[in-house]
């Protein structure tokens, strides 16, 4: 039954991937939240769970949620084309006629076996901790160690430090290694990880790393000579920049970080390959768009064409936090932008739906509606601002001066 099934799925997929709604990421990887939950996929929009409850890095192997009643009902469900509410990010895209993130599994050309009886994964995605040097504008303490203090005196929460790589995860995943066709690590700052560079060294002193390719995402405010002697002994290093802004505006959305240092790491580990597929060493930027950048994309491509020709930008559609999405703006702002969009942005190397994105990609998404109250933008970034002690206003004045007339009232009253 499972072998028809799965031929019917893969003549779907390959004649067109819209007719279906099948995704083979739980059949092939796992994830390690940087909170130390589990999830099939970072788009899922819930963590696993065993009789109603989370399962956590605390209390339950990788392995355990692997071959957890939660995969297992996930998998099943994508046998007999039934929707996962957890996976609503990417109906919502598909919707909007995007290509979702579920896509993207289709290009690693998962074999039949990994579908009918799918012992152990082919991938795993590793968030070793929330330790992080940064304190980014989109993120939270459950994803960066610095975000502790703002979460608990803003919001009460009680955060804390999570070390996902326990002893028992890192002896499974060092079972797994041999079945492994990549390693993909994210953080917190996964370059900071201890753990992550053990497993690395591991993959090289075992031989496995020669069939092994990572995908790593980084804020490139750390190079070092050994990580790349350790990334070229592997079969491919996919390396993403997260870089959503330029100069000041940058610092602002990745606090902690400067600029000038970080475009100079990018340089250098761009030095050790390049962004082609012809490259071992593959360098990307992965830009998060939200309500802050957007607007400012023209002078962002800018920037990047004089200094980082030819190097491929990504674009994370940010929609947590949700006041921050680009779905909330009014339709006036968006109209603007999009003109901004499609007249004032070129790029050194060529767009593509399937590699970065397109321009009516970004546009679609952004024309996606979302009734909720563009002023809680206002009140989000005001708060935060009061905490860092920083403006808004002050370092992104060009589109201030395009929303400020959407500001509420409560908002004005309290800056006064």
């Amino acid at each position: 039954m499972l072998n028809k099934l799965f031929k019917r799925k893969e003549a779907e997929v390959k004649r067109d991937p819209s007719k279906t709604d099948f995704c083979y990421y739980p059949f092939f990887q796992v994830l390690l939240s940087a909170d130390g939950k589990y999830m099939p996929c970072s788009h899922h929009v819930s963590y696993m769970t065993k009789e109603g409850k989370e399962i956590t890095a605390e209390t339950h192997s990788i392995e355990d949620a692997w071959n957890s009643d939660y995969m297992n009902t996930l998998r099943n469900n994508f046998r007999n084309n039934v929707r996962s509410r957890g996976c609503n990010q990417c109906w919502k895209e598909q919707a909007l006629g995007l290509k979702p993130m579920r896509y993207d599994s289709y290009e690693y050309a998962i074999p039949e076996s990994q579908v009918t009886n799918p012992e152990s994964p082919m991938r795993v995605e590793i968030n070793a901790s929330n330790v992080c040097n940064l304190r980014c504008r989109i993120c939270w303490s459950n994803a960066s160690s610095r975000w502790i203090k703002e979460a608990k005196e803003l919001y009460g929460e009680d955060g804390e430090i999570h070390l996902n790589m326990t002893p028992d995860n890192q002896a499974i995943i060092r079972k797994w290694v041999p079945h492994f066709t990549q390693i993909g690590f994210f953080g917190g700052e996964p370059l900071m990880s201890q753990e992550n560079i053990e497993l690395m060294r591991y993959c090289v002193q075992t031989g496995h790393s020669s069939h092994i390719s990572l995908l790593i995402n980084t804020n490139a405010t750390i190079y070092s000579d050994e990580l790349v002697s350790l990334f070229k002994q592997f079969k491919n290093v996919f390396l993403n920049f997260s870089i959503d802004d330029i100069g000041a505006r940058f610092e602002y959305q990745r606090s902690g970080a400067v600029w000038t240092e970080v475009v100079e790491n990018i340089k250098k580990y761009i030095s050790h390959g390049g962004f082609t597929g012809d490259d071992q060493l593959q360098c990307k930027i992965c830009c998060s768009v939200t309500a802050m950048n957007i607007y400012y994309f023209p002078e962002y491509f800018e920037f990047m064409n004089e200094h980082l020709p030819g190097l491929p930008v990504f674009w994370n559609l940010v929609f947590q936090p949700y006041q921050l999405s680009i779905q909330l703006l009014p339709r006036a702002v968006k109209d603007l932008i999009a003109e901004r969009l499609r007249n004032f942005v070129r790029t050194t190397y060529r767009m593509e739906e399937r590699r970065t994105k397109t321009i009516e990609n970004l546009i679609t998404y952004l024309d996606g509606h979302d009734d909720r109250d563009f002023g809680e933008f206002f009140r989000h970034i005001t708060r935060h601002d009061k905490f860092r002690i920083e403006s808004f206003q002050q370092t992104f004045p060009e589109f201030y001066a395009v929303i400020e007339k959407y500001k509420p009232e409560d908002v004005r009253m309290a800056v006064a």
